[in-house]
């Protein structure tokens, strides 16, 4: 545990923004059993605790356990002012010379209001999914051998050929199984992709992760209204139908992905990308 130090030497660590609402205090919840409070600039508020200016560091154990309290706080804030912007991780600001870390964090609110604002609006109502397609390559596979012409026809040609000549056949089919899975992987990515998309309000595309025994062919995070999440359910259910397909559908969660754009304090301008 560290230490206390006085309020007005300490920094303060900022869990995300909200509008500004009555409730002021959401009490020892933070991380550590720190006590979250608002700091408010007209109708924006940031949720903070005081903290040392050191950046959190611990084992692996204590980064899961601070990480998890961080996302408890945020939707806590979430549910209290139906829209939030939440930080990173490990977001602190510290005083200096001119001004305290508390009257910092004032001045990141008002130097970036309007944005904060009109992202707070955009946020209202609005979650975050995540959705992954993986293959079982196996049974792909077999799917599209007994369905390609090409295929089909170099294991005839196959049949009854010496070793080598075998061997050479082997080669082409599996080339064309190669192509196929491709063009087969990027048109059920497209017509996957679209039928989302338009359904979201916000997409995010992630590299494609490495997983055991299957091969994913779709990572997104979307922005979604709520209202939407029950028709894109729908959809990824219909996808997951297919022999072979597994989907994986995440959340809701507030808006991490998206809000990660926005600046944070001690960053000039919005973040792109």
């Amino acid at each position: 545990m560290k230490p206390p130090v006085e309020r007005d030497r300490q920094a303060r660590y900022i869990y995300g923004v909200i509008p500004r609402i009555k409730k002021d205090n959401f009490g020892p919840i933070g991380i550590m059993g720190n006590t979250v409070y608002s700091i408010s600039y007209k109708e924006l508020s940031a949720l903070v605790h005081d903290c040392p200016s050191e950046p959190y560091q611990g084992d692996e154990e204590e980064v899961k356990e601070w990480v998890s309290a961080h996302a408890t706080v945020v939707d806590a804030a979430w549910a209290e002012a139906d829209t939030v912007l939440p930080m990173r991780f490990d977001v602190i600001v510290k005083g200096d010379e001119e001004r305290s870390a508390e009257e910092n964090v004032r001045k990141w609110l008002e130097e970036g209001y309007e944005t904060l604002k009109a992202k707070l609006e955009e946020f209202r109502d609005k979650v975050e999914l995540g959705v992954q397609i993986l293959w079982d390559p196996a049974i792909i596979t077999q799917r599209i051998t007994a369905a390609n012409e090409e295929i089909k026809g170099l294991l005839t040609e196959m049949a009854g050929k010496s070793p080598g000549i075998a061997y050479f056949y082997q080669h082409k089919i599996a080339e064309a199984v190669k192509r196929e899975m491709e063009k087969r992987a990027a048109e059920d990515y497209r017509n996957i992709y679209e039928e989302l998309r338009a359904h979201a309000v916000d997409t995010h595309i992630n590299k494609a992760k490495k997983v055991q025994d299957k091969q994913m062919i779709m990572n997104l995070t979307l922005l979604v209204e709520r209202e939407k999440v029950h028709p894109l359910g729908e959809i990824l259910g219909r996808v997951r139908e297919e022999e072979g397909v597994e989907v994986r559908f995440t959340g809701p969660w507030p808006p991490y992905t998206f809000a990660a754009k926005i600046a944070a304090p001690g960053e000039e301008t919005e973040k792109r990308g």
